[in-house]
């Protein structure tokens, strides 16, 4: 026979002496040849650890990092390959593990993988709903963390810096009166910055003064 329903109906056939209480058919084909039975997992190589109680998942990153082994940064949103693996628990919630290999790629040596691999395990956090960054990166927000790094001032940043908390409350509920007490450090940066738009805007308008020659440009 050489029908369609010929050939499934191959695919379905079970011996006479197979019982599925004691085992699959692979096996018992296994056990007619004297050959040990291959069981695969069906997780394949996401579970060659799982002895181990660690599990290849795919991982999100929850928050935009910087590697400490290499420097660079990794958005929120990049996902890797990582091991999840129970650590530990807070109260009855078990705490997860998450230890990935840093994918940033600059060329360099030392995003090398084979040479200079950096690991970056991230866990979380039930008592805060969030988590946190056990080791081989620092939450973006937390910068000041990483080993000879300096926080810039105020001064620096272009902002004022209010150590006072009445005049923190004052300035957010009177918008005028922050504006009257405007340092002059936020005033350069404005001017500087209308500067720059200014000069931005007149470069555009000279460079398209000529549309049709602007587009023969473009072309060529």
């Amino acid at each position: 026979m050489s029908s369609l329903k010929a050939a499934r109906a191959d695919n379905f056939y079970h011996p006479p002496d197979w019982d599925p209480r004691r085992g699959s058919r692979a096996e018992l084909a296994a056990a007619r040849l004297g050959e040990p039975a291959w069981k695969a997992h069906p997780l394949r190589e996401r579970a060659k650890k799982l002895g181990e109680g660690i599990l290849v998942v795919r991982f999100e990153m929850p928050f935009d990092v910087r590697c400490s082994g290499c420097g660079n940064r990794i958005a929120k949103g990049v996902r890797f390959n990582a091991e999840k693996k129970c650590v530990g628990k807070y109260l009855s919630t078990k705490v997860w593990s998450f230890r990935m290999m840093c994918a940033a790629e600059d060329g360099t040596s030392r995003t090398d993988r084979t040479r200079n691999a950096h690991y970056i395990e991230v866990r979380t956090d039930p008592k805060a709903a969030d988590y946190v960054v056990a080791e081989g990166a620092v939450r973006v927000g937390d910068l000041d963390k990483l080993p000879g790094a300096k926080v810039p001032s105020a001064e620096e940043l272009g902002v004022e810096e209010l150590a006072d908390p009445k005049d923190r409350e004052r300035r957010a509920a009177d918008p005028f009166y922050g504006l009257e007490h405007a340092p002059a450090a936020r005033r350069s940066v404005e001017r500087a910055r209308a500067e720059r738009v200014s000069a931005l805007e007149d470069a555009r308008a000279s460079a398209w003064l000529d549309d049709y020659g602007s587009s023969q440009v473009l072309r060529r």
